[in-house]
């Protein structure tokens, strides 16, 4: 019995974990991912941490 749940929780775990790697390589979300990497590099007005240290 403790083994079937066992590889129960594996099973609910494993197709978790390709869940969340499918959703993130999605190209639906490359463009936000690629967003989300050039906010360290803004420079604009718009960035709140700069308009805090003045």
């Amino acid at each position: 019995m403790s083994g079937t749940i066992h590889g129960i929780w594996t099973l609910v775990l494993m197709v978790t974990v390709l869940g969340i790697y499918a959703w993130a390589w999605s190209p639906r979300r490359a463009a936000d991912f690629s967003e989300a990497a050039n906010l360290a590099l803004d420079n604009s007005n718009n960035n709140p941490e700069k308009e805090e240290s003045r």
